[in-house]
């Protein structure tokens, strides 16, 4: 089987060194002479001792000198020949050596300061450069030093071996990697906030949702939907079938939809055989949090829980700048070596997307996962994802893993929540994705190649439903999503203000992509084609289904009970009929079905009884699609926060 190759170290730039001239060769020959001595009395890494093994990395050979027991360093390199990755980051990595010693070691080995909290760094104009070379110029030029390197792996190799050899004291600071990465947050804090505010512009202007809502669109959004009302309640019965007919056949495509993704769904499932430790690329994962200080013990466990090699796991918390409590409960946590806090500079919009955005330049993986801060994934998640990425081309830049409610024995507004997400994600996006149809992806372990991530101006950060309109972009862009077998666990909100205000943003979300997508609507289908644009509209119109479907289910049952529906006496009136009762059974049977495969699926059928206050359901998602409308044109990106709450005994599989 072939890999793809997803891993790449960047080349190094020249070692500056200060000469001068006469005064300073004196002083060079004196230190000559003592390296020259150091050099003799310490143990050549080339030699090792008998029975050490193989030779010690020269990335980790120079600890040796400094006391350093050579056991140690040669587990931690038969580690890192193990798991394919640099013996510095496997003796860290595995807790062998605390990167601030490693980083305070190397700084005397190359007779260098080591600088923590470093000073200001210049600006930086592409963070992401700065991040993959190690190095970036000082602001200021304290002791004549001019730059501030963080080395790693291949970078460490060739910092000892040029110090060594080169003349003159060398122009350059260490700090270790995550020290350096705040430096360039905070000297970049500006650039870094517009960046995450507006990357999907910068790339793609024309499908950014702050664009796409600025000025009188969500306006005449709303006021398009209350005239649909006004039609209803028109006397001119003409209008009204008009409306009637328009919605039913609306409806009667989300039927079919729906039916045809059921039928569709177990078809396709791909596997991938499992990659060897030093196959896996590194992974990284971001979990966006604020004010979730009370579930950060249940996420770190959950996340240690995970089946990867720690070397190749790269985590980034991203908080908020006043989010003191979250910060301080991640800092108590002992978070693993290479767990990092970020902190996201102040600006707007403050929602979940943005904070999203703020990590991506400083990500290490080629793989990138997202969580929520409740979640509980499955232990192998991450290797199956990579597994799959490995054996596919680098078309595919999404992975979707189902969604399941943990707390579903809470109370029925958790049931029912638990069995409209097996519909969901068990349903609806893996039956779409064997068919080769576009689906939503959901907030939480998706799974993307980071150069499609970029390449599409990762997340919008002004859009509340950021997954699918992140979906919709890279399947526009020419990209493939996919979903596959593996699950994590989240936690539905258990009061019904909770419940109302977190439907109340997904709905709003979706408005707010309808609109994007739709400003333009031959771009649109000349890039996603009739099919799978028709179907991607009709899955993204879910919020006309709660908007309307009420009313329209009222005036079907008045006509059935007082009208013509059930004896028409016109040929028109037969064929109104006609596909009214075609949208009254197709209805249930694209409620039943899906929702009994789905419970199967995920083994909750006992949770049936939930579904005898479905109407309640309903009239809830109703209630919501209507204040999704008026905050769409009142404060169209503000982000309402679902509050979580760690579960008892809660454990990832």
């Amino acid at each position: 089987m072939s890999v793809n190759p997803v891993d790449r170290v960047s080349p190094y730039p020249p070692i500056p060194h200060r000469d001068d001239s006469a005064g300073f060769a004196r002083r060079r020959e004196a230190a000559s002479e003592s390296a020259l001595a150091r050099q003799r009395a310490r143990p050549a890494p080339e030699t090792p001792t008998p029975g050490a093994g193989r030779p010690l990395p020269a990335e980790i050979a120079f600890l040796a000198a400094h006391g350093a027991p050579l056991v140690l360093l040669q587990y931690g390199a038969t580690i890192a020949r193990r798991q394919g990755v640099t013996a510095d980051v496997a003796l860290i990595a595995e807790g062998l050596i605390p990167e601030e010693r490693f980083y305070r070691i190397l700084a005397t080995e190359l007779s260098v300061p080591y600088l923590d909290p470093p000073p200001a760094l210049e600006p930086s104009d592409s963070i992401e450069l700065d991040v993959a070379r190690g190095y970036a110029r000082l602001a200021e030029e304290p002791r004549g030093l001019r730059f501030l390197f963080a080395p790693r792996g291949e970078q460490i190799s060739r910092l000892v071996g040029v110090t060594r050899s080169s003349a003159g004291r060398p122009l350059f600071a260490l700090t270790r990697p995550f020290v350096f990465e705040e430096a360039l947050r905070r000297c970049s804090a500006r650039k870094l906030a517009e960046a995450a505010a507006y990357s999907v512009e910068r790339v793609t202007p024309e499908l950014a949702a702050r664009r796409a809502l600025h000025g009188r669109a969500p306006l005449g959004f709303a006021l398009g939907n209350l005239a649909l009302i006004a039609a209803w309640l028109a006397p001119a019965p003409a209008i009204a079938s008009s409306v009637a007919a328009l919605l039913a056949a609306l409806f009667l495509a989300n039927i079919g939809l729906r039916l045809h993704v059921c039928a569709m769904r177990g078809r396709g499932r791909e596997t991938a055989p499992a990659l060897e430790e030093r196959d896996l690329p590194v992974y990284s994962i971001v979990v966006a949090l604020y004010d979730e200080a009370g579930v950060v013990p249940q996420l770190t466990e959950a996340l240690r829980a995970i089946d990867y090699p720690p070397a190749k796991l790269d985590v980034k918390f991203v908080v908020e700048c006043d989010d003191l409590e979250t910060t301080a409960a991640l800092r108590a946590a002992r978070l693993r070596p290479g767990w990092e806090i970020i902190v996201a500079p102040p600006g707007a919009p403050r929602t979940k997307p943005r904070a999203l955005n703020v990590a991506v330049p400083f990500l290490r993986g080629s793989l990138v996962a997202i969580f929520d801060a409740e979640d509980l994934p499955d232990r192998r998640q991450l290797r199956d994802a990579a597994a799959l990425f490995a054996a596919a081309d680098e078309n595919l830049a999404c992975l979707q893993a189902s969604l399941f409610i943990h707390n579903h024995r809470r109370n029925w507004m958790t049931a029912m929540f638990c069995i409209d997400y097996a519909v969901l994600f068990e349903v609806i996006d893996k039956g779409a994705s064997a068919a080769g149809l576009p689906f939503f992806l959901g907030g939480s372990s998706n799974h993307f190649r980071l150069s499609a991530l970029r390449a599409v101006g990762a997340w919008d950060a002004f859009n509340v439903t950021e997954d699918a309109d992140l979906g919709l972009r890279l399947l526009r862009r020419g990209y493939a999503i996919r979903t596959f077998a593996s699950r994590t666990q989240e936690q539905a909100p258990t009061r019904f203000a909770a419940l109302l205000t977190q439907r109340s943003r997904w709905m709003k979300g979706w408005m707010q992509t309808a609109l994007v997508h739709c400003r333009d609507p031959s771009a649109y289908f000349a890039d996603l084609g009739l099919l799978r644009g028709a179907a991607a509209l009709v899955l993204l119109a879910s919020f006309v289904a709660p908007l309307h479907a009420p009313i329209f289910l009222f005036f079907l049952a008045y006509d059935a009970a007082f009208g013509a529906l059930l004896a028409p006496s016109t040929l028109g009136d037969g064929l109104a009929s006609g596909l009214y009762c075609a949208v009254a059974c197709g209805g249930l049977a694209a409620s039943v079905r899906p929702r009994l495969v789905a419970m199967g699926e995920a083994d909750i059928l006992w949770l049936w009884p939930a579904l005898l206050r479905w109407p309640l359901w309903g009239l809830m998602l109703s209630f919501a699609a209507w204040r999704a409308l008026r905050e769409l044109c009142v404060r169209p990106f503000y982000w309402d926060k679902t509050e979580h709450f760690p579960i008892a005994g809660a454990r990832s599989r």
